[in-house]
């Protein structure tokens, strides 16, 4: 054998070993690198309330929404939401989301993971029993993964990040950083 033969089948069997060896690596995403998620949500309300009472100044309900993201995070949540409002004297709503969402991250395949947020709604240009547009309610949050429930291609996920009212009005934007791996808590096992 020659060894200009010798040299290429060398190169041949090397290149082989180094991707057999890289397919039991995992990602980037998985290796613990961030990926930030940026885009927009907008949110539907499942019709009747589960729940709605009154105790003072306080509107307390319970309720079902639906969430559609688009941009980095492209997928669903279905989430219930838990809302204190106060229309007399703070003029604020204050709720908790729980709920999943299920899609894709920055194009990955799809997955799941469990979430909490976090919103306070300024109700400042609403009047207490009359329905108010949600145009007219800005909202500011948080958002955070339920470590170790990822599911899919979110495996293994954490982070979260900040949500608002977009600036034109219709739905709202995020901005939220997720992380794999070994820089989760509920991974280092």
């Amino acid at each position: 054998m020659s060894y200009c033969k010798r040299i290429v089948m060398s190169l041949a069997l090397i290149l082989s070993i180094a991707g057999l060896l890289t397919l039991g690596q995992p990602s980037a995403a998985s290796a613990g690198a961030e990926i930030r998620a940026t885009g927009t949500f907008t949110t539907e309300f499942v019709s009747p309330d589960i729940n709605n009472r009154t105790q003072g100044n306080l509107d307390i309900l319970s309720r079902y929404s639906v969430s559609t993201y688009t941009g980095s995070l492209d997928g669903t949540t279905l989430s219930v939401q838990t809302i204190a409002r106060d229309d007399v004297v703070n003029k604020r709503a204050i709720q908790t989301n729980m709920g999943s969402f299920w899609g894709t991250l920055d194009g990955s395949k799809p997955g799941s993971f469990s979430l909490i947020a976090h919103v306070v709604a300024d109700r400042s240009r609403c009047v207490r029993g009359v329905p108010c547009p949600p145009s007219l309610v800005p909202i500011e949050g948080t958002f955070v993964v339920v470590e170790g429930t990822g599911m899919g291609a979110l495996e293994g996920i954490c982070g979260g990040g900040t949500l608002h009212t977009s600036p034109t009005g219709i739905g709202s934007d995020y901005d939220y950083s997720f992380r794999f791996g070994q820089d989760c808590k509920a991974n280092n096992r």
